[in-house]
């Protein structure tokens, strides 16, 4: 079966596109919050797959670069793909995944890159794995460091204004000398690591930002969150680490000191 496949021309094609997914994920977006997904992706990269003139699937592309050994690369950062469940095993997928490659392509980006929720999906469009990611759960009578050491610098907490700014020169800086680290632009900043709405904290309080400086200059920051808890007449809290990065050894270390010296049960 054939499918007319091309990029959406507007925010509702964009939406549809997307329910291609987001339905199965019980999917309600508000128009604030589609919106702000469009300036991410934009409507050029939002590809759906029409039958009879409605949208069945939707596939899309941040833009970014990656970091690779020896150097930096435009890269396709695949997301939101889906196939409506009306017309699943009909080719729908194929088509998507084909006319999505063949974009990437044409604009000169190298690698197509995502972080599938079922990676066996990928395989038949030549994605394989490239990376492992997991969690750790730290009990408090762990988190002491094995040799005592004398700080190289200093830590301050700072305000979600000067985070915005403070905190992108140093993630570049470390993002360079790590492959498999991608380019975060302003929208990125302000939408996925600044703002700090209630449906995203999990029963968590808000973000907190930290970071290191040493000789006047920032070289590592971290963000985290603190979950109240009590138990039988002791604290159970615990402190979640969204990101902790130093462009030192020196300032990572200090910044996981800071982070482990806290009370409560870590994770």
């Amino acid at each position: 079966m054939a499918f007319d496949v091309r990029p959406v021309r507007d925010a509702n094609e964009f939406k549809a596109a997307f329910l291609g997914i987001g339905q199965y994920f019980g999917g309600s977006p508000t128009e604030e919050w589609l919106q702000r997904l469009i300036d991410q992706l934009t409507l050029e990269r939002m590809h759906a797959a029409f039958s009879d003139g409605a949208v069945v699937g939707g596939a899309g592309v941040f833009t970014f670069n990656m970091t690779v050994p020896g150097g930096d690369v435009p890269t396709a950062g695949v997301t939101v793909v889906g196939v409506y469940p009306t017309h699943r095993r009909r080719g729908v997928l194929r088509s998507l995944m084909r006319a999505q490659l063949d974009d990437a392509h044409e604009r000169g980006e190298p690698i197509a890159a995502l972080w599938a929720s079922e990676e066996t999906i990928y395989g038949r469009f030549g994605y394989g794995l490239a990376s492992w990611c997991g969690e750790i759960s730290l009990a408090h009578e762990y988190t002491s460091f094995a040799q005592p050491f004398e700080p190289a610098g200093t830590m301050r907490l700072v305000e979600p204004d000067e985070a915005l700014e403070a905190l992108p020169p140093v993630f570049e800086r470390i993002r360079l000398d790590w492959p498999g680290m991608f380019s975060r632009n302003r929208l990125w900043w302000e939408h996925r690591k600044i703002d700090d709405p209630e449906d995203r904290r999990d029963g968590a309080g808000p973000k907190r930002w930290v970071v290191h400086e040493r000789d006047g200059a920032i070289d590592g920051y971290a963000v985290y969150r603190h979950k109240p808890g009590w138990g039988e007449g002791s604290t159970i809290a615990e402190l979640r680490v969204i990101e902790a990065f130093g462009a030192t050894p020196e300032a990572l270390r200090d910044l996981w000191a800071y982070l482990l010296a806290m009370t409560g049960r870590r994770r």
